[in-house]
């Protein structure tokens, strides 16, 4: 997967990532350092971009795991097995769900799925229900092609490496949420904001909220 850019190139820091994500940057920085949950591609400085447009997805992945009610350490330890036995292929869609407390992972490429508890490769779990990837947008290789970022609560923010250089923009307008912001912290009232960006005030409203918000 090297050669393609969605693993390759590096298009978010820990930081930029955590901001669209409502995560916090310890939670983030934890998940791509200590835990190496999260793909990473080495950059020029230690400011530098590291995560790619699939170490974005991953970490929706996880935050969404966690408003679902899992704990941290089954996020870590299911998703340290996971990766280990599925590669990129956990990203594929109906490969991972999860039971309300465990994560777990069809092992089967084909046919009748063969669901394993992924922290202790237990068989035969009862209840699973879909992991909540409902985020992400399927290629035809089966991978994530675009991320819809659940923290802007109803504005369709999403992030899509064939649009802005992968950064997120408002998907009715093709607006990035950067420069959203950047206008409102020039000053701009709402309704202006809005009218120069093509989206509602409401849709201004929730991604400053959401920027304030993880600042608080």
């Amino acid at each position: 997967m090297l050669s393609d850019t969605r693993f390759s190139t590096p298009l978010y820091t820990a930081a930029l990532a955590a901001s669209h994500l409502g995560l916090s940057p310890s939670t983030l920085n934890r998940w791509l350092n200590k835990d190496a949950l999260l793909t990473a591609v080495s950059g020029p400085s230690p400011r530098a971009p590291r995560l790619p447009f699939i170490g974005l997805v991953e970490a929706q992945f996880y935050r969404e795991l966690r408003r679902a009610g899992l704990s941290m350490q089954a996020i870590t330890s299911g998703m340290k097995v996971v990766r280990r036995e599925l590669g990129v292929r956990m990203l594929v869609k109906g490969v991972i769900a999860h039971d309300g407390k465990d994560l777990l992972m069809n092992l089967a490429e084909r046919g009748d799925p063969e669901w394993e508890r992924a922290r202790d490769r237990q068989l035969g779990l009862r209840g699973i229900i879909d992991i909540g990837l409902k985020p992400i947008v399927w290629g035809d290789d089966g991978l994530p092609i675009r991320l819809r970022l659940t923290a802007y609560g109803d504005t369709p923010v999403v992030a899509d490496p064939a649009y802005a250089f992968g950064q997120p923009i408002v998907e009715t307008s093709g607006a990035r949420v950067e420069d959203i912001l950047s206008m409102f912290k020039a000053g701009e009232k709402l309704v202006t904001v809005a009218s120069e960006m093509g989206v509602t005030s409401e849709d201004v409203e929730s991604i400053v909220r959401t920027h304030l918000t993880l600042a608080a």
